[in-house]
């Protein structure tokens, strides 16, 4: 298991990442987390197309508007729009590759990078996100389409905001559910009212989606959450961190044995729709398949 004699530990028992998501270009992202063999966004990537898929099935859309919800550098929008592994992000910014490169040589390389390797040209993909230097980068690498920083769980999306955030066709993320909730996800979809974007969240096992589901309720969705699988996070940076979330687990009354007592975060599924689209796909399976 990783040492994480470097990382402080936040109030739930997760090792602190901020430092690394507020840097100029995504160099430190990159490299502590594949310190930490972080994948989530590539099992997440999966269920993200069988949504597109049915989506543009039960829609009859081909162009695709993706908001994604805690979007970091865009790692989501790279593996979506340039049907990219993790491992060709973590080799694109390794140190032996990055080590002298300025922002702006990085920024035009990325810039280049997305051109040569585009496979689904109609999926457009923004990016909301606390973080200001990251939303930047991944807007100017081209990696998202555009973005904003703000925190929708503290206060209502100014004007700017909400016209990145309007239009939605899917809702996603992949492990920001725990730090962002429920008033990030109403903000959302009163946004985007009466449109009702679709929504994947990937989410991690010790945070509880209720009180979301409930407000995806309240709007007249119905969620599905993929029963056969979970997905892999990463590895826990310490003995300390895995028994911290052992902990919690506990607490929650789920069982972590087989899945988090071996060594890594798991996180579900929850994929949510309006009531009077789920006649035709039943995700839950699909997005399993």
């Amino acid at each position: 298991m990783h040492t994480a004699e470097t990382f402080e530990y936040d109030e739930i028992g997760k090792i602190d990442l901020t430092n690394i998501y507020d840097r100029p270009d995504p160099r430190s992202y990159y490299a502590t987390l594949r310190r930490l063999e972080y994948i989530i966004p590539e099992t997440a990537k999966p269920v993200f197309q069988h949504v597109i898929d049915a989506y543009r099935q039960s829609r009859n859309k081909d162009k695709i508007r993706i908001v994604d919800v805690g979007c970091s550098y865009g790692i989501n929008a790279a593996l979506l729009k340039g049907d990219l592994e993790m491992e060709h992000l973590y080799s694109l910014y390794a140190p032996e590759v990055t080590a002298n490169a300025k922002r702006n040589q990085l920024l035009v390389r990325d810039q280049r990078l997305l051109d040569d390797v585009v496979k689904d040209a109609d999926l457009e993909v923004v990016g909301l996100d606390a973080s200001a230097n990251a939303i930047k980068y991944a807007v100017e690498a081209n990696l998202l389409d555009d973005g904003v920083a703000a925190d929708l769980e503290v206060g209502r999306p100014s004007p700017e905001v909400a016209a990145v955030l309007d239009d939605a066709d899917l809702v996603i993320s992949t492990g920001c559910i725990g730090y962002v909730g429920e008033s990030t996800v109403r903000q959302i979809l009163n946004v985007n009212a009466p449109k009702k974007p679709w929504m994947a969240h990937l989410v991690l096992r010790m945070f509880p989606f209720t009180e979301i589901e409930e407000v995806l309720e309240d709007f007249g969705y119905v969620t599905e959450k993929v029963e056969s699988q979970t997905f892999l996070q990463r590895r826990f940076a310490s003995k300390q961190e895995k028994e911290h979330v052992l902990e919690r687990l506990s607490g929650l009354g789920i069982d972590p044995q087989g899945l988090e007592s071996e060594g890594w975060y798991h996180a579900e599924a929850f994929i949510s729709r309006p009531a009077e689209e789920c006649a035709d796909f039943v995700l839950g399976q699909l997005a399993s398949t």
